[in-house]
């Protein structure tokens, strides 16, 4: 299903082609044919299998939603594929995160996409958690600039200098507030007892905060109102410490903490013995690294309550050899905007604070967009549960882009009460080209591109080796041991993926209780190699307990 256009070449990588009903893409690999040049584009979700050779537009049906004639190749998704990540696009992001993220990211050897996202979460946690976007106009729901991202990578992709370089205007700024904090503790130390009782005790507030236990993070958010930004080196421990008891406190309450904190808003903490501690508002943005391993695991333990789908997963490319040369002048202007972001006060209208809004060409562009993200959630619901429930939260990511979209790019010290439909359309580009293909690349690349991904390749390797021309859930169920373990409705929901990825098609059956399916004859024309290679490696599991065997009856 992918988009494909025919032009002579003016174009070359890099570019954005409209494509006409398909929406855009970003040119990022040309093949030629015949002198001309076939601009490859993903027109939909089914297109994974060429990730690497792809850009989205923005149309976001998943595989089972449209599907072409059986012997269209295209529509059969490789399912050993891997899947690079995507590149950074062009003119989207705010003029100086951009420059910021490409230059300095080359004089670091770093992802430029990673760089950016980096940049994203610590503007999300300068600007002052009571500037709000009004999401609709006859509704009261408000969205904060608060995200949280999650760079995936092994430790030669640089994350830890990366989120240190990105972080460092904030860390700069809390410095300043300890310093200001302490001075005034000093200064209200000193007061006599009368003057005390007059006086009140300063608050320290903070930007950032590191340590993951829920009581140190209660401790700086109860004077933090406008929010802080959780810095995590390694998003192993973070997860971690929320799956482990302390005490009488079980993993449900810690995680209900963050959950909370996402979503900000009042928080009461009751203390045995100590008393309730009142939090105006529970607010943290996230920026943190992890593996690629541990994520699995994180992911397979965990407990599935949404947390995990509020990332933004970001799966940095290779780090390369940085520069020995001078700092930029752009990283003294980030640093300078994280300043601004941080002083910002609300938008007025006259002379009333009020939250931000959408213009109309905006309002129309988010509305459209509900629609789209409500068709993508249930589409992929069928085929992959975690990215769907990600998905469903696009339409309030979307808003908070928008909001730090708009604040960015502010100047004074409060931003204009309305976001404009160009700073919606470039977020949305965004969301769609780049964070997307993203999440795509990690539910798929990294956790696997459905649940019970393991059976979904046991499965279609035992297809490649045997070439049945036909299956049901009795047969695949009397495949390898993985196959061998499913129940009847974990066959049935592999199957009905294969079929959602283009491999199988429903067929009539004989049997009233086993539904058969097809297989499309492209598979094994597009799969040869794959299918020697696994009925080599089968030959070989079966040559190795043979000898295992042998050696049992000779002993």
């Amino acid at each position: 299903m992918t988009a494909a256009q025919t032009k002579t070449a003016p174009y070359k990588v890099g570019d954005r082609v409209e494509h006409g009903s398909m929406g855009h893409g970003t040119v990022v690999k040309m093949v030629n044919l015949g002198g001309q040049v076939r601009f490859d584009m993903m027109g939909q979700v089914v297109s994974f299998a060429h990730m690497e050779n792809l850009s989205p537009s923005d149309r976001p049906e998943p595989p089972q939603k449209k599907r072409k004639a059986a012997n269209d190749d295209n529509s059969t998704v490789d399912l050993w594929a891997r899947y690079a990540h995507p590149p950074l696009p062009s003119g989207l992001l705010p003029s100086v995160i951009e420059e910021y993220a490409r230059v300095q990211a080359e004089m670091m050897g770093v992802d430029a996409g990673g760089l950016a996202a980096a940049a994203l979460a610590v503007c999300a946690a300068a600007i002052p958690d009571s500037i709000q976007l009004k999401v609709k106009r006859h509704d009261d729901w408000m969205e904060s600039p608060r995200i949280w991202v999650a760079l995936i990578g092994s430790p030669s992709t640089k994350k830890s200098p990366l989120i240190a370089n990105a972080t460092a205007p904030l860390k700069k700024i809390d410095r300043e507030l300890y310093r200001a904090y302490v001075e005034a503790k000093a200064e209200y130390d000193g007061l006599d007892k009368e003057l005390k009782k007059s006086a009140t005790a300063p608050k320290h507030v903070r930007l950032r905060l590191e340590d993951t236990t829920i009581e140190a993070a209660q401790e700086v958010l109860k004077d933090s109102p406008n929010g802080v930004l959780c810095l995590q080196d390694e998003l192993s421990g973070w997860f971690g410490s929320m799956d482990k008891y302390s005490g009488n406190r079980g993993a449900a309450k810690d995680r209900a903490f963050w959950l909370q904190s996402f979503n900000g808003g009042n928080y009461t903490v009751n203390r045995i013995g100590r008393g309730a501690v009142w939090i105006d508002n529970l607010s943290v943005s996230m920026l943190g690294g992890i593996q690629p391993e541990p994520m699995r695991k994180v992911a397979g333990d965990a407990v599935d309550d949404g947390l995990l789908q509020r990332l933004f997963p970001i799966v940095l490319g290779n780090a390369s050899i940085g520069k020995d040369e001078p700092t930029p002048p752009v990283v003294a202007k980030y640093a300078a905007v994280v300043d601004r972001l941080h002083g910002l006060g609300k938008p007025l209208s006259g002379m009333t604070e009020v939250p931000l809004k959408f213009d109309k060409g905006a309002q129309s562009l988010r509305n459209d967009l509900e629609a789209k993200h409500h068709a993508m959630a249930a589409g992929w619901e069928a085929v992959n549960k975690k990215l769907a429930a990600h998905i469903g939260k696009y339409d309030g990511l979307f808003a908070r882009l928008c909001a730090i979209w708009h604040c960015i790019e502010s100047t004074g010290s409060r931003p204009a009460s309305e976001v404009k439909e160009d700073t919606a359309r470039r977020v949305a580009a965004f969301l769609h080209d780049f964070l997307f293909p993203h999440a795509i690349a990690f539910y798929a690349d990294v956790l696997g591109l459905s649940e019970r991904h393991d059976a979904l390749l046991a499965t279609a390797g035992w297809i490649l080796a045997h070439q049945p021309s036909s299956v049901t859930v009795r047969s695949v169920r009397r495949g390898d041991s993985v196959m061998r373990a499913m129940d009847n409705h974990e066959a049935q929901s592999v199957l009905e993926r294969l079929d959602a990825f283009g491999w199988l098609e429903p067929a009539p059956s004989a049997r009233r209780d086993s539904l058969q399916w097809n297989v499309r004859p492209a598979v094994h024309t597009l799969f040869a190699s794959r299918a020697t290679e696994e009925a080599e490696r089968r030959r070989k599991v079966r040559e190795v307990i043979a000898d295992a065997g042998r050696l049992k009856q000779a002993a």
